[in-house]
């Protein structure tokens, strides 16, 4: 039997008993695409046909999209988001949403006032609401949601095209706008690498979210006026007086002010890199430590996931606070 037989096999031996629900766990991953593809045509009508409750696990987002009614959106045994195919491409609730369901630009922002946000550098108008002013937000645009011109007359900002690729149904490009982000962009024409282009995006077309967090803040104890314990480790920080040995305090750590180092016998600390977000001039990382602690990094530098990276705090860079602050 090929592997499509095979699978269908198995769905009709599951089914014979007429289960009220079925788990399906990745049961199309390991056919060819075009095979993939005709299953879940068969299992999206076998699914109306029958009316049992699918439960379908899968780490592919098309799939997911294709196939569900409803979404459940996990991460590490947390669930980050649940709805339609649509409110889950559409309205993402944070970045992870947002990055593992299709393609996107996610950018800090910085909600301004109702219905005006700042990202990339420029200022643009948006539909959402109720964030507060000046307030620091996550911005996602789909890349299908960018409008590219080959004049820049008219545009809200512009850019230079570094690559263009066809994609078979649209052409996927690159571009570095004049502030100095990276963007992708698909569309149905192409543009030639090198060349200057105008941009636009609609109001209804910036989804702009929460930040989960704006810094790394620790649960540490004072040892002396210039070492505190945090992460299970002493770190040195700048004199101060304000606390005294004992004292629990917060100590707050910068997402850049992080160091780190590809040899993790040089780092205070060490971890693996779990997960990493590109956020148009610079990457987002979430360190895993030895001992199951989060570091949240931003750097210039490319990191892959699962590197082993050792991680150091300069003593001005370690900021502490009063526990209840």
């Amino acid at each position: 039997l090929s592997g499509g037989q095979q699978q269908r096999v198995a769905i009709a031996r599951a089914l014979v008993n007429q289960p009220q629900i079925l788990l399906l766990d990745e049961p199309l991953a390991a056919l060819d695409l075009k095979m993939r593809k005709d299953m879940q045509i068969e299992l999206k009508e076998m699914h109306k046909k029958l009316g049992i409750t699918f439960i379908y696990v899968t780490h592919d987002q098309e799939e997911a999209l294709t196939l569900s009614d409803t979404i459940v959106v996990m991460n590490e045994g947390k669930i980050q988001q649940i709805g339609t195919p649509t409110d889950i491409y559409n309205e993402p609730q944070n970045s992870f949403v947002a990055d593992f369901i299709g393609e996107s630009n996610i950018l800090n922002g910085k909600m301004l006032i109702d219905r005006k946000v700042e990202f990339a550098g420029h200022e643009f108008d948006c539909v959402d609401e109720g964030f507060g002013e000046n307030v620091d937000v996550d911005v996602v645009i789909r890349p299908e949601d960018i409008y590219i011109m080959n004049r820049t007359e008219g545009a809200q900002f512009t850019a230079k095209v570094k690559s263009c690729t066809f994609k078979g149904v649209h052409y996927e490009m690159f571009v570095d706008t004049d502030t100095g982000y990276e963007l992708m962009i698909q569309d149905y024409n192409a543009f030639a690498p090198e060349s200057e282009v105008g941009l636009i995006i609609r109001p209804n077309d910036i989804q702009v979210m929460h930040k989960e967090r704006s810094f790394n803040s620790f649960e540490a104890e004072i040892i002396d006026e210039s070492h505190v314990a945090l992460l299970g480790e002493e770190f040195e920080c700048e004199p101060q007086t304000e606390f005294k040995p004992g004292d629990k305090v917060k100590a707050r750590v910068d997402f850049d002010k992080v160091d780190l180092t590809d040899h993790q016998e040089d780092g205070k600390l060490w971890g693996e890199v779990h997960f990493l977000l590109y956020k148009g001039d610079h990457y987002h990382l979430t360190i895993l430590t030895d001992e199951g602690d989060h570091i949240w990094v931003d750097t210039n530098d490319i990191w892959d996931k699962g590197d082993l990276v050792g991680i150091n705090f300069a003593p001005k860079d370690i900021k502490l606070y009063k526990a209840n602050e």
